[in-house]
């Protein structure tokens, strides 16, 4: 593997990019770690930086759009995950819908608040229509919690499985009716598991975790796995709390874990853990008789054992001190085992350099693979660095130059491009199976340019890339992959991540739930410092098992963007609309916009100081989208408040003088 080289279609098919430093997306959890250089090929070195504002480009609108695209609730703690995601979808009988998620609704939100009212977040769609948006966590009696999956027990109740912040243990709310009841899981809390990921098949409950502390070690492995069985849905354990053995995995091909960089499925009797996360091996477990006795499959060999992520060495791998580029998975995968118990497995990969002092990543090279125990062998669906990715004819993919800053701005946990996959199967004769992911869109990016108020990111940042959401299907059981990704949300300038879909379709809608965010990034982890203007949307899509083989036999189903996402009310259903101030900061004037849901009769704009009095008062009548400039030339310097009173709401931003 010495000196790979990312392989590209034409010279212009990469993004020439200036390497960045920047922080470790994971370093609250693993703290130490050396410093990431992003860089746009294999061997030009990383030497300076670059702030260079980039030009939009136009997308084909769509407005059919695909399926139906519902918000069935929002969130201000928008980090769903650390790696992998827990399944957060349900299908049940006449369509039938369960979805959740971790939720918050404090406001004023900042990288270091609280979220005192975290818990998790549900809504239920009963084939016609979808339970009010919450406005609290289902957490009854509440407790502070996150990071959880659903399930269905043996009697078919939904459970939601958790992890409590404040004790270091496991929680988990069972629903009856529509009450949700929470307790304590009786598993061991030795270890003080946390970041949970469960799996049922009829009464038998399976869970896998991390250690709270991440410096608790495994069979040599830091921050490692505890594995939990139970044959009574729950009340009690076979297994509680245990490493996996040392045979099965070990510091070896993985010298650490990390927070959510596991998955696991069951089916009837079998059951499967997936475990790995960047720079160690991709390890498949596998079970016949409910978890009792195990079978390893190394799914993704990293070629360098006991491979320190902490170390100062370098990605060497035979020994002539020249660092090697090398493929590393990013942690972010799924799984799901089908009724002959066969493994399904999606996950996404992208190389990596270490030479000594810094650790260099090469985005261009992300890839989606698959892989399934029946066939032993890993197929690549989707890779960047391939021309059916230029959306906009220009023979160049472009995904922005401030991809990743100091504070890592959109990069999530993984720098991987294409990312978060969720696996799932269509029972039948052939079986399908269906992945949905994230990927970024060529030449989506945020853009200030002054006229389009919402397509910047309120760190002044251009160039920040938007994803979207993707599906690939094969339709005979991951045989073939013969129909192209197909992108599904088709949102230019407007931020999709956090996809989770069910194990099993049921009949002919597939949905999917994911987030979404008017600018990439998270608050939790980049300082996306707009999240808490725009609270982040759950929104579910169903679209039509069929429509991911019809339009996947269209290389361009990816591209065709719809222009403006929030002006559609299936999306924000409920919402009193968008109130955007800008130039922020200004010195002379401010341009209030404004776009609602419904038509405001009467618009009262304020302007208060930070002592709580009103400087300013207008009224605008009959509103439905529109600008007011206001002059702020005789204002002092510092912050104010913007006040928008319509008889649907009220929304209030901030701006400062200067």
């Amino acid at each position: 593997m010495k000196k790979i080289s990312l392989l590209l279609l034409s010279a212009g098919a990469f993004l020439s990019m200036h390497a960045q430093n920047a922080v470790n997306p994971f370093q609250k959890m693993l703290p130490d770690h050396p410093k990431m250089v992003q860089q746009d090929n294999a061997t030009t070195p990383a030497t300076s930086t670059s702030n260079k504002k980039k030009t939009r480009d136009i997308f084909l609108p769509n407005p059919a759009g695909l399926g139906t695209k519902e918000w069935v609730g929002k969130t201000t703690y928008d980090l769903q995950t650390n790696g992998s995601l827990q399944r957060r979808v349900l299908q049940g009988a006449g369509g039938a819908v369960s979805c959740s998620w971790t939720f918050s609704a404090e406001t004023g939100v900042t990288s270091t608040s609280g979220f005192l009212d975290r818990g998790t977040g549900y809504a239920h769609f009963n084939g016609t229509s979808w339970t009010p948006a919450p406005t609290a966590a289902i957490e009854n009696p509440y407790l502070r919690t996150g990071f959880g999956g659903i399930v269905l027990d043996g009697s078919g109740n939904e459970n939601y499985i958790c992890h409590d912040a404040n004790a270091n243990q496991l929680s988990i709310n069972k629903k009856s009716g529509t009450t949700w009841t929470r307790s304590q899981l009786t598993t061991n809390t030795t270890n003080a598991p946390i970041w949970p990921h469960t799996a049922t098949a009829g009464n038998w409950m399976y869970i896998v975790a991390s250690p709270s502390d991440s410096n608790n070690h495994t069979n040599g492995i830091r921050n490692g796995y505890y594995f939990a069985r139970s044959n009574d849905n729950g009340a009690t354990w076979i297994d509680n709390m245990i490493p996996f053995s040392a045979s099965l995995i070990d510091s070896v091909g993985h010298y650490r874990g990390g927070g959510n960089s596991y998955a696991i499925s069951a089916n009837g009797s079998y059951v499967s853990v997936l475990l790995g996360d960047e720079g160690t091996d991709l390890t498949l477990l596998t079970s016949s008789d409910n978890g009792a006795n195990w079978t390893k499959h190394i799914v993704f060999d990293f070629p360098i054992n006991n491979y320190n992520y902490f170390s100062t060495g370098i990605s060497d791998t035979n020994g002539d001190n020249v660092a090697d580029t090398l493929f590393t998975h990013d942690g972010s995968h799924s799984l799901v085992v089908d009724a002959a118990g066969v493994s399904h497995v999606s996950f996404s990969r992208f190389l990596i350099l270490r030479d000594g002092t810094n650790n260099s990543w090469f985005p261009l090279s992300s890839e989606l693979c698959y892989y399934n125990t029946a066939n032993n062998a890993i197929v690549t669906l989707d890779r960047m660095n391939l021309l059916i990715h230029d959306c906009d004819g220009d023979n160049a993919i472009t995904f922005g130059e401030n991809y990743s800053t100091g504070d890592l701005d959109a990069a999530y946990r993984s720098f991987s491009l294409i990312s978060q996959s969720s696996i799932s199967i269509v029972p039948g004769s052939p079986q399908k199976v269906i992945i949905a992911y994230t990927a970024v869109m060529d030449g989506d990016t945020t853009v200030d340019d002054g006229t389009h108020s919402f397509w910047f990111g309120a760190s002044s940042l251009t160039g920040q890339p938007y994803r979207d959401i993707f599906v690939v299907g094969s339709d005979d059981n991951g045989t073939s992959w013969n129909y192209f990704p197909v992108n599904v949300s088709k949102t230019s300038h407007f931020e999709e991540a956090f996809v989770s879909t069910p194990e099993i379709i049921q009949g002919s809608k597939f949905p999917l739930l994911y987030q979404g965010d008017i600018e990439p990034g998270t608050i939790l982890t980049n300082k996306d410092q707009e999240d808490p203007t725009f609270e982040n949307f759950m929104i579910c899509q169903q679209i039509n098992v069929a429509d991911v083989f019809t339009l996947g036999a269209d290389s361009a189903s990816m591209c065709n963007q719809s222009e403006v996402p929030l002006g559609t009310k299936d999306v924000i259903n409920g919402l009193v609309g968008l109130v955007n101030v800008y130039p922020n900061p200004s010195t002379d004037n401010i341009n209030v916009s404004m776009k609602f849901i419904n038509t405001a009769k009467n618009v009262n704009i304020d302007i208060i100081d930070i002592t709580g009095k009103t400087v300013y008062s207008a009224q605008m009548n009959n509103v439905t989208e529109d600008s007011k400039k206001i002059s702020i030339t005789s204002l002092s310097n510092g912050t104010y408040l913007v006040k928008v009173t319509t008889e649907n709401g009220v929304i209030t931003r901030k701006f400062v003088k200067d």
